[in-house]
């Protein structure tokens, strides 16, 4: 079951699911940090679903035919005991950030949520406040655009200040896992 879930949210990342992004940020997430060349090792080999087949290699990510480079399509920092994958929404420029949380033997994919208590309480943790954004076009979208700094960013992470019910699974450490 969190494997599913786990294969559904990875494809629907790298597909840019028809709903955007309900938070986003300025730019990748930490910022001033170094981009890492790499997924994990433990983090990479094959998430067998069914019939749905992604593959974690060194710098890419495939599910099916369809092929993200780390560096190109995505990038990816680490801060606070997780990597953070971020990805530019086309719509409107900003950064979709989704952290992955690692423990021993599994990952956990997380994202940020414009739920109230989640609002409520980076009002008090950032310097500058979130802001309320429309994207423009005719799929046009309400969304929260978040500018934390590093050290901000650091402690939404340490307080888990997101939602991890997307699911996870575990590390493929190379290999293959299948439910």
């Amino acid at each position: 079951m969190m494997l599913r879930r786990l294969c559904t949210f990875l494809t629907a990342v790298a597909l840019l699911c028809s709903c955007a992004p309900s938070v986003q940020f300025p730019e990748p997430m930490p910022p001033g940090r170094i981009n890492l060349p790499n997924f994990p090792k433990a983090m990479r080999g094959s998430i067998i679903e069914e019939e749905l087949s992604t593959v974690i290699g060194k710098d890419t990510l495939r599910m099916g035919d369809e092929v993200l480079v780390n560096g190109e399509d995505f990038l990816l920092r680490r801060m606070a005991g997780h990597v953070v994958f971020n990805k530019r929404v086309p719509e409107t420029g900003h950064w979709e950030v989704i952290p992955i949380r690692q423990t021993k033997d599994s990952m956990i994919l997380c994202k940020f949520d414009d739920n109230l208590e989640f609002l409520e309480r980076v009002k008090s943790l950032l310097e500058v406040a979130p802001e309320p954004r429309n994207s423009v076009g005719p799929s046009g979208y309400n969304y929260i655009l978040l500018s934390p700094s590093a050290k901000e960013f650091k402690v939404l992470l340490q307080e888990r200040l997101y939602d991890d019910e997307e699911g996870g699974g575990l590390l493929p450490k190379g290999g293959e896992v299948r439910p």
